[in-house]
């Protein structure tokens, strides 16, 4: 897959990993085999940018030792040899002890050695395989599967011809969907309605027909009030629903208690502005919600909050349309090697299935947010080792705390390109190779029914002593007596495994075409095969996978479990309603983590190129709230909550809500997850509420 660009160079077809979505580029390399260009990426800084990590000053190349305290940063360079036996020693002796449960094994970033690492995990003993997904995408999937029997499709890059209108529900797509300003919900498009709800007036806020600017953390109060709006109205699909829901009844007496004047007091809105955004949505057809997999269910009441927003995809009949939402579909998919099956049927339980079993039912991981728990308090239970890839305490909410665990537990080995405030405080801390430097087989789910798999060759060798993740696990594997489980070391032989699961036409070209195959979900031959031309409504010959076979609108899962069925709408644990006597205090609400097309959460904040484009991390203040507190744009400030306090640069500016405040994420000397509550978790999915939580901010 090399083409020579002139006599002294080579260009190398490769795929970009500052993203899921694995783009397509070309990096030239030198006679010195130094990477000096990469092109094909126009419109993602991140992608264009990624050599600046590569050639970092900083970048981790060898193995190191820790020789002071934790945290203290002091570390001796070491052989691959003494890490990995150091390594293993730990992890022998912690099972000896406590027990394999007891030693944890965490995936963050990068994914693709996550099929290697959880393989190590279950073979090792241990079912906690823990991932960033403990707070990240998994409660909108699982909310979706428990409702829907299936993931739908709310965040793709392929517009619609057909939709009508889009309700974008706290997404921006121009700060966090590729190709960001090019993306369809970046740029009017004529004949398309769009409303937008969220807290800041973003460039897609801009461009809406409607902004609901509601209170951060109240998204299901005003998913019930559009339910309760349509039907008032007879705008519901009942033909649809009398065929396909279930609960309906209980669902309809609940949303009384949802009328339009109390659910704009509750959001902060105004009343005639939700009428219009309802009768817009619901009598504008085909109409499609688009949401980002995260960000609605950050908050102490996420997940039933998602499950009123999702349904009223089915109430309006947009379920699985053409234009409308559609389901994500099984793809061609490889083998897998993750032994899970092992963990579900011969491992005990997984940190989590204690407290959030629903959650884990569908999740193939323990819950990764209870780890300070389980490491400082021994709950659900004991945490005393840790094999990491990719950490970073300030994905945690109170993040000190997670860092004082870290430093507690007996043994605590990572991989990383960087140091972070969690390498600190390892005792083995190992280089990590980039995506140039590494290959990997990749499974892109893509879209409704079609995905990509590519598999990605080394284009570059590994600088220093860094080594891919997948490779350590597996030296690891070997290490700990489990060679032939381990392929004897052999990442490719891994892959290549995971490849016998594709049928050999498209292994084969994905192996050798740089652009990877196209491949289809089955279920479109199944509906062509049953008559069904248009290719949508797979509920005509499958119905919903859910436990009832119906869209469940009153959840006999969840209720089995001691939740409530219904999508019941709870008060932020911390908000101006639930805890009013903390307004002295903290009067303003606090929200995060909105995207910035320059950084991938942490990552890029040591890159100048990027920091010359957002180069401090900043707080969104409306100009009222600024002006009471003296506060001016460009000041320096902290920001306080119950869990302590941070610094930020003050950005005055009136795209904010007044009496919310908006802070940017990822920036390790100002971690605004240091004030975030850790104590009061979504209850179904362990979530923490990142996005809706009460603070003061003063000028410094």
């Amino acid at each position: 897959m090399t083409a020579p660009a002139h006599t002294d160079t080579l260009v190398k077809s490769t795929t970009c990993y500052e993203c899921d979505a694995n783009c397509l580029f070309d990096v030239t390399i030198d006679a010195s085999g130094r990477a000096i260009k990469v092109e094909g990426l126009p419109n993602c800084p991140r992608g264009q940018l990624q050599l600046e990590r590569q050639y970092h000053p900083d970048r981790l190349l060898y193995p190191l030792k820790r020789v002071g305290a934790k945290g203290s940063g002091e570390f001796e360079r070491i052989s691959w040899e003494e890490a990995l036996d150091t390594i293993t020693a730990a992890l022998q002796k912690t099972k000896a002890q406590y027990g394999a449960p007891a030693v944890g094994f965490f995936a963050g970033y990068t994914k693709e050695a996550r099929p290697q690492l959880q393989r190590l995990a279950h073979a090792f003993g241990s079912p906690n395989y823990l991932t960033e997904s403990g707070c990240c995408f998994s409660a909108t999937m699982v909310a979706e599967k428990l409702t829907y029997g299936y993931k739908l499709k709310t965040t793709s890059t392929v517009e619609s011809p057909k939709t009508q209108c889009v309700l974008v529900w706290s997404t921006n797509a121009s700060g966090s969907i590729p190709p960001f300003e090019n993306h369809h919900l970046a740029n009017r498009k004529k004949g398309r309605k769009m409303i937008v709800v969220d807290p800041r007036r973003t460039e897609t806020a801009e461009l809406a027909d409607i902004h609901l600017q509601i209170r951060p953390g109240t998204d299901g109060a005003l998913a019930l009030g559009f339910h309760h709006l349509i039907f008032a109205n007879g705008w519901q699909d009942q033909a649809f629903l009398d065929e396909w829901a279930n609960g309906l009844d209980a669902f309809r007496d609940y949303i009384q208690e949802f009328p339009p004047e109390r659910v704009a007091a509750i959001c902060g809105i105004s009343e005639a502005d939700l009428r219009a955004a309802v009768e817009m949505f619901a009598t504008t057809k085909p109409a499609q919600i688009a949401m980002s997999p995260t960000s609605t269910v950050q908050h102490s009441n996420g997940f039933q909050n998602h499950r009123a927003m999702i349904l009223l995809s089915a109430v309006t009949g947009n379920i699985d349309r053409e234009g409308g939402n559609r389901f994500f579909n099984d793809k061609v998919l490889p083998k897998p090697i993750e032994l899970f099956d092992v963990c579900k049927n011969e491992l005990p339980p997984r940190i989590g299935d204690e407290v959030f079993p629903i959650w884990t039912k569908y999740w193939p991981a323990a819950q990764s947010m209870l780890m300070p728990d389980c490491i400082l308090e021994g709950k659900p239970q004991p945490l005393k080792a840790l094999l990491a890839m990719g950490i970073n305490t300030a994905m945690w909410a109170n993040s000190k705390r997670m860092e004082r665990a870290l430093g507690e537990l007996e043994f605590f080995a990572v991989s990383d390109f960087f140091h972070n405030p969690a390498t600190l405080q390892a005792d083995i801390v190992l280089p990590a190779a980039t995506s140039l430097e590494r290959t990997a087989l990749i499974a892109y789910p893509g879209c409704a029914y079609q995905g990509e798999v590519k598999y990605r060759h080394q284009a570059l060798p590994p600088r220093g002593e860094a080594k891919p993740d997948g490779q350590i696990f597996l030296e690891l594997g070997v290490k700990l007596g489990m060679a032939e489980q381990f392929w004897h070391g052999n990442l490719a032989a891994s892959w290549e495994e995971m490849g016998e699961g594709l049928p050999p036409d498209i292994r084969k070209e994905a192996w050798e075409n740089p652009a990877g195959v196209t491949v289809y979900s089955p279920v479109i031959e199944e509906l062509v095969e049953m008559g069904f031309l248009d290719a949508d409504r797979q509920w005509r010959i499958n119905g919903f996978r859910t436990a009832t076979g119906k869209i469940e609108f009153d959840s006999v899962e969840l209720k089995a479990h001691g939740y409530d069925g219904l999508p019941t709408y709870r008060e932020p644990a911390e908000s101006p309603l639930s805890t009013p006597e903390l307004l002295v205090d903290y009067p303003l609400v606090l929200t995060s983590g909105g995207r910035q097309k320059f950084f991938t959460h942490s990552q890029q904040h040591n890159i100048p190129a990027m920091l010359a484009h957002d180069p401090y991390p900043r707080v969104q203040i409306h100009p009222d709230d600024a002006a009471a507190r003296g506060i001016a744009d460009g000041d320096s400030v902290e920001i306080r909550s119950r869990r302590g306090a941070v610094t930020f640069r003050a950005a005055v500016t009136d795209i904010m809500k007044p009496g919310v405040v908006h802070c940017f994420h990822g920036w390790n000397e100002a971690n605004i997850n240091e004030l975030t509550d850790d104590t009061q978790l979504d209850p179904i999915s362990g979530f923490p509420p990142f996005k809706s939580l009460l603070c003061e901010v003063s000028r410094l």
